[in-house]
């Protein structure tokens, strides 16, 4: 009876060790979550969702902070800039190391012409305090 019972502990013991949990998405996964939202986001022409891909932290020389970025894009969709607009990730690589994220080529084109896309991506907290990756710079070649 004990050497059944030792059997069964050590029977649930082994199977409970070798059963794993399922693991969440990789970091590349999440990366390449976040370049697909901040697209189709800009497709729709949502500011809003554009914007949620974005750190709080964004700053960039010529445009200033997520607020000034969003008052740029606000006028390049009111102006039409964004018309027939398309995202091309075909050739995108991402290169992960540690916790920064770049993305490039990302080929970005509309009614005016087309320009290249650099993303740079920082794995932080967001203000509801979740954990991910975001857009922390935005580099355009092409202008």
């Amino acid at each position: 009876m004990v050497k059944m019972a030792l059997v069964m502990v050590l029977a649930v013991v082994v199977a409970g060790g070798c059963a794993s949990t399922p693991k969440g998405p990789t970091d590349l996964e999440l990366v390449m979550r976040q370049i697909e939202n901040f697209k189709m986001a800009l497709l729709a022409k949502d500011i809003d969702k554009v914007l949620a891909s974005v750190s709080e932290t964004f700053y960039h020389p010529e445009v200033g902070d997520k607020a000034a970025a969003r008052d740029i894009m606000k006028q390049g969709i009111d102006s039409g800039f964004t018309d027939g607009g398309l995202v091309d990730l075909t050739n995108m690589q991402v290169k992960i190391e540690k916790e920064t994220a770049t993305a490039y080529p990302i080929v970005a084109s509309a009614a005016p012409g087309s320009v290249t896309v650099g993303l740079t991506l920082k794995k932080e907290k967001a203000k509801d305090g979740l954990l991910g990756w975001y857009i922390t710079e935005i580099n355009v070649e092409g202008i």
